[in-house]
């Protein structure tokens, strides 16, 4: 199969996987197998897709963001908007120690089919509880120091392959009495530091050509993206978040079942 196609194929799984609850990691792990050991070897596509979703996030929730920054910005000073930035930090600064800190943990759970396929299950048990919670409708800036530690515990969790870190931290932010369309928003905007961080753990300075590979791969990621994160938000509004357990259960217990048959 070309390079190019299967820079376009994983580019547009990750642009899903990484914003629908259902565990970019996981899927991006077993693809890249599939594919070949170039493939799960080369971190620098990874960092090219994962680049992709970012800019995803700033241009789906440009406005939100233009608002936080101006917030901050002398003669446009907004205590709320400041308190929300400082709570991001908070959440990333949570996030970052825990993955830090237990780095080769994680990295070794990478190795482990049979974890990513429970994973994948324990995420569908997360989705399905966020979209049967209820719903204190806690509003834009009315979000706790404890609410974004909260958020951040579960994006650290979330490093785990196979839980999916959109999935565990709109589930935190519901949890914590945010409107679900809010958690949506504060998850993603928080996620923007994260994945940036992770990005720079992962590529750990090594220098290497950009190719036309890496470069199809960011953009499908980008624009995939942009078609996911309209469809999650459509989800949470409707309360049809379910549908996002059901394929995690699915996909998690079919591919439990093929590695156990495999070391069978």
């Amino acid at each position: 199969m070309p390079d190019l196609l299967i820079a376009f194929i994983l580019g547009t799984v990750q642009g899903l996987t990484e914003f629908l609850p259902v565990s970019s990691s996981g899927h991006l792990v077993l693809l890249q197998s599939f594919f070949g050991e170039e493939w799960l070897g080369d971190i620098l596509f990874g960092v090219a897709v994962h680049l992709g979703t970012v800019l995803a996030v700033v241009i789906f929730f440009r406005r939100e963001i233009f608002g936080l920054v101006k917030g901050i910005l002398p003669g446009s000073y907004r205590r709320d908007q400041a308190w929300i930035i400082g709570c991001i930090l908070i959440t990333t600064a949570v996030t970052g120690v825990i993955g830090i800190l237990f780095k080769e943990r994680f990295e070794a759970m990478f190795s482990l089919p049979s974890l990513v396929a429970g994973m994948l299950i324990v995420t569908g048990f997360l989705t399905f509880a966020t979209d049967k919670m209820g719903n204190t409708g806690k509003k834009y800036g009315q979000i706790r120091a404890q609410d974004a530690v909260t958020v951040g515990l579960f994006q650290a969790l979330a490093i785990t392959p196979g839980i999916s870190r959109s999935g565990s931290t709109i589930f935190a932010g519901v949890l914590s009495g945010m409107d679900r369309t809010w958690a949506a928003s504060y998850s993603f905007i928080a996620s923007i530091p994260a994945i940036l961080g992770a990005v720079v753990l992962e590529w750990g300075g090594e220098m290497r050509p950009v190719g036309a590979k890496h470069l199809v791969g960011a953009l499908s990621a980008c624009i995939v993206g942009l078609i996911s994160l309209k469809f999650l938000v459509w989800t949470l509004r409707k309360h049809n978040f379910f549908i996002f357990s059901v394929y995690c259960w699915v996909a998690g217990t079919l591919y439990l079942a093929a590695v156990l048959l495999r070391g069978a």
